[in-house]
């Protein structure tokens, strides 16, 4: 579930599952910056993915990626 209203993405990013918890949450971090995401909105998502489970950091990052 995507936390923003109208829905904001990144483009250009794949997260894989199994992968590094720390890794995904630093290449979300940075492409959203590169993507002029600003700080708060950031902070939002990576928290929110921070919140459960890996099942659900992943769920919440890839909710917000352009496919």
């Amino acid at each position: 579930m995507n936390l923003f209203n109208p829905p904001k993405r990144v483009k250009d990013l794949s997260i894989h599952f199994g992968e590094n918890p720390f890794v995904l949450l630093s290449l979300f971090f940075r492409q959203a910056k590169n993507q002029n995401w600003n700080q708060q909105d950031i902070t939002h998502v990576l928290d929110k993915a921070k919140k459960g489970n890996y099942a659900h950091l992943v769920k919440t990052l890839q909710a917000h990626i352009h496919h």
